[in-house]
């Protein structure tokens, strides 16, 4: 799933290269390493990304080893439940036998072995009829993740029966689900029989089941663009957790044994790119003098940034913009990047 629109990485993410499209970390954009991560667990033309319309030549270029018809524009957002639904009669029509593999572009994980050995974990648990998530284990009492609830051990391995989602809690039920050791971060990761998730869509999203099957079997002629408009214009805008996994019975869960950072904000860079000794992050040419724990990111090299005597602060210098605001600040300021974002579109 490569859709998103990135707000909360204004002013390097537009609304014409949101984050999943990004260098980040200086290993490739985000959907490169998604892809390269699955390099020796699944082959080209079994990966698909489903994408806006308007990114579908910006996934070509940056992935130029994947088949062109695999990468698939919504024609609207309208949540994970139609990307992942569209994504379903796409791979129904080509393997009625298929298993799926859902995964978000804009994630970083740095354990490729691990990981891959989790997803095939899952996948030999899908294939015995169950839908399958992955949930991380808890570093810190987060506040900005939704919670997976899990009791008891299913396989003598790393899969548990799956309780609950739960939505991101309070600061307090976050710590409680840290003490716990029952709780998992939910990384939107999941794994299912292609038929055995089109078959629980006729039950609990109709109308995306019949979107699926659709513009499954109508895919590559030359009117699916206005058919897919028409058929995805009604549909409900609603998360696959909301829509489907919240109502669905028997889901397991493999517990995460890679790193992973869903790179949410600009705070979480700090614990890809690091800190000097004075707590600051620093990335791209900065030139600096009595800082302490900011974050400072220059993204061309063109324009340097020069900072004295600053503490605790984001000061972001990219070609869009600058963004400069308290490290407290930042969780408060997406109604001013949307305000920034909309004035720009009209070239206010």
């Amino acid at each position: 799933m490569a859709g998103g629109s990135g707000t909360r990485f204004w002013p390097y993410s537009t609304p014409e290269k949101p984050k999943q499209f990004l260098d980040l970390t200086g290993d490739g954009t985000m959907l490169q390493m998604t892809v390269e991560r699955l390099k020796g667990l699944a082959e080209p033309e079994n990966i698909w990304v489903i994408t806006g319309e308007k990114f579908i030549d910006l996934v070509c270029e940056q992935c130029p080893e994947l088949p062109k018809k695999n990468i698939v524009g919504e024609p609207m957002p309208r949540d994970t439940s139609g990307a992942i639904a569209l994504a379903a009669g796409l791979v129904q029509a080509v393997d009625k036998d298929s298993t799926m593999v859902v995964l978000p572009a804009d994630h970083v994980i740095n354990n490729k072995i691990n990981f891959q050995k989790n997803i095939t974990e899952a996948v030999e648990i899908a294939k015995s009829d169950k839908f399958v998530t992955i949930g991380v284990p808890p570093s810190y009492p987060a506040e900005i993740y939704g919670y997976l609830h899990c009791s008891n051990n299913i396989d003598n391995g790393n899969a548990y029966a799956l309780e609950s989602f739960i939505e991101k809690p309070s600061k307090e039920k976050a710590e409680s689900y840290l003490q716990d050791g029952s709780y998992y971060w939910n990384a939107g990761m999941f794994i299912w029989k292609t038929e055995l998730l089109i078959n629980a869509l006729k039950k609990f999203l109709p109308e995306h089941a019949s979107m699926a099957e659709k513009l499954g079997d109508t895919y590559g002629q030359e009117n699916w663009p206005t058919l897919a408009s028409q058929i995805f214009e009604p549909l409900e805008k609603i998360s696959i957790d909301f829509g489907l996994m919240e109502k669905v019975n028997d889901i397991a869960m493999i517990k995460a044994t890679f790193d992973w950072n869903d790179v949410g904000g600009w705070l979480a860079l700090v614990d890809l790119i690091g800190v000097d000794d004075k707590k600051n992050s620093l990335q791209g040419i900065n030139i600096t003098e009595d800082i302490s724990n900011n974050i400072i990111i220059s993204q061309n090299d063109s324009r340097p940034t020069l900072v004295k005597g600053i503490s605790d602060c984001i000061i972001i210098n990219a070609n869009a913009g600058t963004l400069v605001c308290n490290r407290n600040d930042i969780e408060k300021i997406k109604p001013l990047i949307e305000d920034v974002v909309r004035k720009t579109k009209k070239g206010e």
